[in-house]
């Protein structure tokens, strides 16, 4: 009888199972991200492959998420275990997931000092602070401003603003490069109120909620402040209706050329730098009765479905440091020590300062925070704002708005 032959087969036998064994120990966890922010793909993207080139243990498959659609994936994956395992998270939703117990605890990487917590703006760890717990790492924080077309102002003859200019500087401004002939507006007033709304609630002297949580936005501020907006578009002329704007939002109108000014955000600064170039600038937002802006900030977070929670651990430890941060300095002001200076100086030829100068002297306040139902909340704010400035009825809809958010807030 032949010994070799059975010995070979088992020896290839052998060969197999060690390969089999051995792929599966060295095989690398994959973890899935989502976003919604794909024109910051630049400040994303290069920050998660040099992760993914740093160790061979986790590779991360990162992919953006149309907004609209974004946030309706998240609630029907993340109770049901089907959502990503890191997502980009906004402070306003941080209550609403964090109490539904949506978000992975990563607690341990602020105690053991993986990650560290003075890095950040105070008010960026505070948004993201639910119940005492730190949910997620900080990733940026914005402002808003006025960015504005020189090409139109050259072409009306207009001079360009100046930090620190009034509600009523604008409106004349406006007016000078409104032509109804040519299609083009001063400046569209949009039923958004990270733009409009809660800067100028603040910016009269207004509130959206109290010391207590509980909503006071019926007030005569709040009523000055929105039939100020609501006369820049119907009295003054200088803006396309709501109903128009439907069709074309603000920002499209901005980028066509059909509108010389737009309220926005530091997170659209790239965006209009590559559309304008020299020809795009930045002032700060026209002063009512104190000036003011709204911040916001942006974190990752882990889902706490997720069947890796060390690998994510690992990640968010990765994305939270400077190499990660200053990447994202590509496209928004990064949270990180040092790295805000970063993004200022990749738009030194604009002026950055109506921004941070805001954010450094006090007049920026913190988009203001619902204790619950937070989405619900929102949305119906922006309902609220479309209605005040299509019908001019203030103080019935402030009234209203007061009601059903105490009721959502009890």
């Amino acid at each position: 009888m032949e010994v070799f032959p059975y010995m070979k087969k088992l020896l290839v036998l052998v060969l197999v199972l060690l390969l089999a064994i051995s792929s599966t120990a060295f095989a690398k966890v994959e973890l899935e991200m989502n976003y919604w922010m794909s024109e910051q793909d630049e400040g994303i993207l290069p920050a998660v492959e040099a992760f993914n080139a740093s160790q061979d243990e986790i590779v991360v498959n990162a992919s953006s998420i149309p907004w609209a659609q974004y946030w309706d994936k998240l609630v029907v994956g993340l109770p049901v275990g089907s959502a990503p395992d890191v997502f980009a998270i906004n402070a306003l939703n941080v209550v609403d997931y964090a109490r539904n117990g949506y978000l992975l605890n990563i607690t341990d990487l602020f105690e053991s000092g993986a990650v560290d917590v003075s890095k950040y703006p105070a008010h960026t760890i505070a948004t993201h602070t639910v119940d005492g717990v730190l949910w997620g790492i900080p990733r940026d924080y914005d402002a808003i401003a006025v960015y504005y077309n020189k090409t139109l102002f050259d072409a009306a003859g207009v001079e360009y603003p100046k930090d620190g200019w009034t509600w009523e500087e604008f409106i004349e401004t406006a007016k000078k490069l409104t032509d109804p002939d040519a299609g083009i507006y001063g400046c569209s007033i949009a039923a958004d109120g990270q733009a409009f709304g809660y800067d100028y609630i603040y910016g009269n002297g207004g509130k959206l909620f109290d010391e207590n949580g509980m909503c006071v936005v019926n007030s005569p501020e709040n009523v000055e402040a929105f039939q100020k907006l609501y006369d820049a578009i119907h009295v003054e002329k200088i803006s396309a209706t709501v109903e128009e704007q439907v069709e074309i939002t603000k920002d499209v109108r901005f980028l066509s050329g059909t509108d010389a000014m737009t309220f926005d955000g530091s997170w659209n600064m790239a965006t209009f730098v590559e559309n304008f170039g020299d020809a795009l600038g930045v002032v700060s937002l026209p002063v009512m009765k104190e000036a003011s802006t709204i911040s916001h900030s942006l974190s990752w977070v882990g889902a706490a479905t997720t069947e890796h929670p060390e690998e994510v651990k690992k990640f968010l430890t990765y994305m939270a440091g400077y190499d990660a941060q200053a990447q994202a300095a590509e496209a928004v002001i990064p949270a990180y020590e040092g790295t805000a200076e970063l993004w200022a100086a990749k738009f030194a030829d604009y002026n950055t300062d109506a921004f941070l100068g805001a954010i450094k002297s006090g007049a920026a306040h913190q988009l203001p925070a619902a204790n619950k139902n937070v989405q619900q909340i929102y949305t119906r704010f922006n309902d609220y704002m479309t209605e005040m400035l299509t019908t001019g009825e203030i103080e019935s809809n402030l009234a209203a708005m007061e009601a059903e958010f105490n009721e959502l807030l009890k």
